[in-house]
């Protein structure tokens, strides 16, 4: 099972590998903005386009998670009318972009992940009781 959810995980944060590049070289991340979700956080190059992973829960909620500009991963989510909540920190130091690594884990519970500045592939599981688990490095 480890093995498919890694395999999972990387097909889905393929997009977003690290290159390697001379330090001088190395360019500054853009910065977008959601016309649905708003925020400023990082996208393109290892970041994504557009820099944005949505999960949608089966009530039609929806939950949207970006890299902020301070590299954490960020979540805001939306009631099933549309009605949005304010933008939080799942903290870490993320230098890849957010994906949904595992979804339909049952009852709301799903798996969110990013690049982290070892190069490694770093997860936080959003619990059936609404908790988020610690960041633990998955591959």
């Amino acid at each position: 099972m480890k093995k498919i959810k890694t395999a999972v995980a990387a097909a889905v944060l393929a997009g977003v590998a690290l290159t390697a590049a001379p330090a001088d070289a190395v360019a500054e991340p853009m910065h977008c903005t959601s016309p649905i979700w708003g925020g400023e956080y990082l996208c393109g190059a290892e970041y994504g386009q557009p820099g944005i992973a949505e999960y949608a829960y089966r009530d039609g909620r929806r939950q949207a998670f970006v890299i902020g500009t301070d590299h954490a991963v960020w979540t805001r989510s939306s009631s099933a009318s549309g009605k949005k909540g304010a933008w939080s920190s799942l903290g870490g130091y993320l230098v890849g972009g957010v994906g949904i690594v595992a979804s339909d884990m049952g009852a709301g519970q799903f798996e969110v992940g990013a690049r982290g500045t070892d190069g490694g592939l770093w997860s936080r599981v959003h619990t059936t009781d609404g908790s988020w688990s610690a960041w633990r490095r998955i591959a």
